[in-house]
């Protein structure tokens, strides 16, 4: 910290270590954000699958429905981020919204699931975009909140860290949640139409009590800033913060990446045929990816969150490669696919960690040159990505699907597993590995220009706590200096007792 007083950095040091979270703030606030993964690993996960193969929809036709409403809900987040900012209340400013948006949003995710074989396609597509397009607004509403949570909930960058990496452990654990429901009810029945309608009634049951038991837990400890942004600001915010730019265009092309889980129920039901093998690939998946949470914190004190985001991508592709590699070469045993699947995901844990720790250094980092914080259009911002990235992810996953899958003459058996081409099955394959393991890689170019380093983000962060502890005192002045009056009369009662 060579351009700080020493004097000033030890105490700015000193606050950094300062301690603000409990136990009970780490576990509700995780148990909020398991539930809300829940809900969108039900929707993302198993929904493109029971519009196409349950209800007959055409592929091409719920890829672009995907496309669009996922744009729509995406330019969305920066007005949902704007009223964030703006909203002051004795609950804070994002508690309100998962308070009251817990609920509608689960009753809706259960509408998605219901079977509309009564209705004509056409009635099937409209309820499709109704259903879908209200999901998403009230998807927006609970989680841009909920994801703006950890950047007030302490000002200390470790303990932040350490609630987002334990919050999306759990977050990934619910997002499984949908995969055990359906992996054991197809044990049950092989109505795949009926086990999904199951799993969304438990999960919509479920997932409201968690996020108001989370909602109504956790404080937000840094203050909103006296000035509110209009709501226009958020696309300008988005412009002036350069790193937060090259955050979000970095990541907004990682959506390649996305293919490979969504591309699971494909390849066990017609490479392998047998869905019930969803759940022996996708949970070693899901803890390997765990795995790489439970550690991203601690690879971030050893290299700057850039260089991991880099290393933890490229490690990914190369895992990739090697899976389509061993399967080609022969060890198609869904055993062996599985296993490399193991070591493929380690990575992407640390890759959906990485991203919200590089968010709040943006932050930071704006708040050390403005004077402003902007949670709510920061993760709005980032919401967007992620629904984007998502529309994406869906449209290229249905055209694929379309070209090798859909286009083979195939008659549909009814328990949903066809024979397939050879032809498909490779296609189905390089959804799988090699197409998202090439593309993702674009990713890391806009990387390459992030700004911000370790040591940069230590001496913005030391300079932030010396700022907010100064702002702290010179706000509670007379408060402090009443206590200190006080204290000083006990102790000289208590001294002239003792004589």
């Amino acid at each position: 910290m060579d351009n700080l007083n020493p004097e000033l950095a030890l105490e700015g040091s000193a606050l950094l270590e300062k301690k603000y979270l409990s136990k009970k703030d780490y576990v509700f606030f995780s148990l909020a954000q398991f539930a809300s993964s829940a809900i969108t690993g039900l929707v993302q996960g198993y929904l493109l699958f029971f519009y196409t193969v349950c209800v007959g929809i055409n592929a091409q036709a719920v890829g672009t429905m995907f496309l669009v409403s996922k744009i729509f809900d995406g330019a969305n987040d920066p007005f949902m981020g704007a009223i964030v900012d703006k909203t002051r209340s004795k609950w804070g400013k994002m508690r309100p919204y998962l308070i009251f948006g817990a609920i509608p949003w689960s009753l809706v995710t259960l509408s998605l699931f219901i079977p509309v074989t009564g209705f004509s396609m056409t009635g099937k597509i409209v309820y499709m975009y109704i259903t879908y397009l209200l999901w998403a607004v009230f998807g927006t509403i609970v989680i841009v909140p909920l994801s703006g949570i950890p950047a007030v909930a302490s000002p200390n960058n470790q303990e932040r860290g350490k609630l987002i990496s334990i919050s999306r452990i759990l977050g990934s654990i619910g997002e499984q949640s949908a995969l055990v429901l359906i992996s054991v009810g197809l044990l049950i029945s092989k109505n795949y139409t009926n086990v999904y309608l199951i799993t969304a009634i438990i999960i919509g049951a479920l997932a409201p009590v968690l996020m108001l038991l989370g909602a109504f837990s956790i404080k937000e400890r840094l203050e909103p800033t006296t000035e509110t942004p209009k709501l226009l600001d958020g696309f300008k915010y988005l412009f002036k913060n350069k790193p937060f730019l090259i955050l979000i265009c970095a990541n907004l092309l990682t959506f390649f990446r996305n293919l490979v889980s969504a591309a699971i129920i494909y390849v066990v039901t017609y490479i392998f045929s047998n869905g019930s093998l969803q759940i022996v690939f996708a949970l070693p998946g899901a803890v390997a990816s765990m795995i790489g949470m439970l550690f991203a914190p601690k690879l971030n004190r050893m290299m700057d969150s850039k260089k991991l985001f880099i290393f933890a991508t490229v490690w990914h592709s190369v895992a990739l490669v090697i899976v389509y590699a061993v399967y080609m070469l022969g060890l198609n045993h869904w055993v062996a696919v599985a296993v490399f699947m193991f070591i493929a995901m380690l990575p992407v844990g640390v890759l959906n960690v990485v991203p919200h720790l590089m968010a709040a250094d943006t932050l930071d980092y704006w708040e050390d040159k403005t004077g402003q914080r902007c949670e709510g259009m920061t993760f709005s911002l980032m919401n967007l990505r992620s629904s984007v990235s998502s529309g994406f992810k869906d449209y290229t996953l249905s055209f694929l699907l379309a070209f090798f899958m859909f286009s083979q003459p195939v008659g549909y058996l009814n328990d949903h597993s066809p024979e397939q081409s050879d032809f498909t099955k490779t296609g189905i394959l390089l959804i799988f590995t090699l197409i998202p393991a090439i593309c993702n890689l674009v990713s890391i170019v806009p990387m390459i220009f992030y700004p911000l380093s370790g040591k940069k983000m230590e001496e913005i962060q030391t300079r932030l706590a010396i700022t907010r502890e100064k702002a702290f005192l010179d706000a509670n002045k007379e408060e402090l200096l009443e206590e200190a009056s006080i204290a000083i009369e006990e102790a000289t009662v208590v001294e002239s007792e003792g004589n």
